[in-house]
């Protein structure tokens, strides 16, 4: 493996906490949309959400967090990770074929809502990259339930793999990573101040750089601790 192969891997491993605070951005919109129309149907308020199609834009952006992390603890821990790994989350092989149905197809899956809470009314039907028909069966239980369950477990399940493979997970590199800012700099959009600043300080800041080193792994627990969190409090 070579140096910029090597950073880019530590460059990955370094955003995954960053791809889990969006994937606790987009639950915690979820919570908010699901408790406020319990809220407004238990205090018998009507209409109990005027922006019906709040929950799908929110829900199509966190089911799509589930391939990003995937994918991403691949590459930075240069494992690769098959879907069957996820097999004993609960939902998973829902939450995988939905977001196949939501990024491919342009689904709308959220269709129903009963008594303060919504759900998925029938079963998604779609044509696989084989041109197979397939037939993705609703779950029974509500939006917000299934979000809450499939996150405590993949949570589990992202510890685990930090446990496992986060080791390999590079923490620093020897590209030059001066370069980067340098071509920051030369951006037109960069006032002259910073430009000034930047070469008056360039020594220093190449210093820092060289020596900073990442914690991916504990910076990934510490995401998914709060992801958790949230789901035990809700």
């Amino acid at each position: 493996m070579n140096e910029q192969q090597i950073h880019h891997k530590m460059v990955v491993g370094s955003f995954i906490k960053n791809k889990l605070q969006e994937y606790e951005y987009f639950l915690l919109k979820i919570i908010k949309i699901c408790s406020l129309v319990n809220q407004n149907f238990l205090a018998g308020i009507s209409p109990v959400n005027t922006s019906d199609e709040d929950i799908n834009f929110t829900f199509n952006a966190f089911v799509n967090t589930f391939q990003s992390l995937k994918d991403s603890l691949e590459t930075a821990t240069s494992q690769k990770i098959a879907w069957s790994y996820f097999s004993d989350v609960r939902h998973s092989e829902f939450f995988k074929e939905c977001r196949n149905a939501i990024t491919h197809d342009g689904m709308q899956i959220i269709n129903a809502y009963t008594d303060g809470k919504y759900y998925i009314a029938n079963d998604i039907e779609r044509i696989d990259n084989k041109g197979k028909c397939t037939c993705l069966d609703a779950p029974k239980q509500d939006v917000l339930t299934l979000c809450l369950e499939f996150s405590v477990d993949l949570m589990s399940k992202v510890e685990k793999i930090a446990d496992d493979f986060g080791q390999s997970i590079p923490t620093q590199s020897n590209v030059d990573k001066i370069t980067y800012i340098e071509r920051y700099m030369n951006n037109a959009f960069v006032p002259e101040f910073a430009r000034t600043l930047f070469q008056q300080n360039r020594n220093i800041i190449e210093q820092q750089l060289a020596a900073h080193v990442f914690d991916p792994v504990a910076d990934i627990k510490k995401q998914t601790v709060s992801v958790r969190n949230l789901c035990q409090s809700t």
